[in-house]
């Protein structure tokens, strides 16, 4: 079959491996060869990153995600703020550390791409921090680099 350059790659997850409730979200691939890479930072899905490199799937005329042909080397870290007090400080942080924030998915909700040249530890310590502090709970989508 054909494929097509651009698709809207759909993402299909579990919040927790005991859920009944299935989550999707979709985002924007374009093609490499037989597979597809993916060209913005998931904001949700728990298992891929910014350019990682997908198998995909046609079902009912939709792309879905299949697996991961190769990691990126970007990892995702998905934040929910309790104290919004926090907000600003913590998106500067992470700025300066050369990371991507997007903050366009809810007010209290941050999604942070960082690149395979960031230095994960002194990323992870600050939210950490901020965790204890109990202004944040976090979840990492890890590359095999950080």
């Amino acid at each position: 079959m054909n494929y097509p350059e651009r698709i809207q790659l759909v993402l299909t997850y579990k919040h927790a491996v005991d859920d009944a409730e299935i989550f999707t979200e979709k985002v924007d691939a374009i093609k490499v060869g037989d597979y597809y890479k993916i060209m913005h930072v998931p904001a949700f899905a728990p298992n891929i990153a910014y350019g990682d490199i997908v198998k995909v799937a046609l079902e009912d005329d939709e792309f879905h995600f299949d697996k991961v042909i190769e990691e990126s080397g970007f990892s995702t870290v998905h934040i929910v703020i309790w104290k919004p007090e926090c907000k600003d400080r913590l998106i500067s942080l992470l700025n300066v550390c050369g990371c991507s924030v997007n903050t366009h998915v809810a007010d209290n909700y941050v999604v942070v791409s960082i690149p395979p040249q960031a230095v994960y530890q002194s990323i992870r310590t600050m939210v950490l921090t901020e965790e204890s502090s109990q202004n944040i709970d976090f979840r990492e989508c890890l590359s095999q680099i950080h």
